[in-house]
Order: structure tokens, then C-alpha cells, then sequence
């Protein structure tokens, strides 16, 4: 018992289905770019908020530690009521 299609007829079908792949394909590629875009955009604005994140901690921190000690800077041996190495 053979397939009723030809090989002929079955390769046609084949390529019909390939071609119809590659059209829709082609069809939906402005919106997968699009959306590739999209995420790319918001990739890039995240690590802008991380970056302006870190940078406000370390102003705040600087300012911080500009107003923690009035008296002057630390000298080196002075510990501050910490353990004292022997």
C-alpha cells in the first residue's frame, strides 16, 4: 500500500508550508523588532536608575561622613573605644 500523494505533490506541499512560514515570518518581524526595541529601552533605563542610585548613596554617605567627625580627620592611632590590636 503506497501514500496517495506523489513525492512530487508531498515536495510541493512542503514548500508551500516553508513559504508560508517565511510570510508570516516576514509579517511579524516589525513587531518582534519592536518588542526587541522595547526591551532594550527598558534594559538600558533600569541601569540608568541603578547607576543614579549608587550615585546618590555615595553623595549621601560623603556628606554623611563630612558631618560624622567635625573635629577633624581620624588620626591613625586612635581606635575610638575599639579593640586595640597587641
Amino acid at each position: 500500500m503506497g501514500s496517495p500523494l506523489d513525492p512530487t505533490t508531498a515536495a510541493g506541499y512542503a514548500l508551500m508550508y516553508m513559504a508560508a512560514i517565511a510570510v508570516i515570518v516576514l509579517l511579524l518581524l516589525p513587531i518582534l523588532i519592536t518588542f526587541l526595541l522595547l526591551l532594550l529601552v527598558a534594559g538600558a533605563i533600569q541601569i540608568v536608575i541603578f547607576l543614579v542610585k549608587v550615585t546618590t548613596v555615595a553623595l549621601i554617605r560623603g556628606i554623611v561622613g563630612l558631618f560624622r567627625n567635625p573635629g577633624g580627620p581620624r588620626s591613625p592611632g586612635s581606635h575610638h573605644g575599639g579593640l586595640v590590636p597587641h
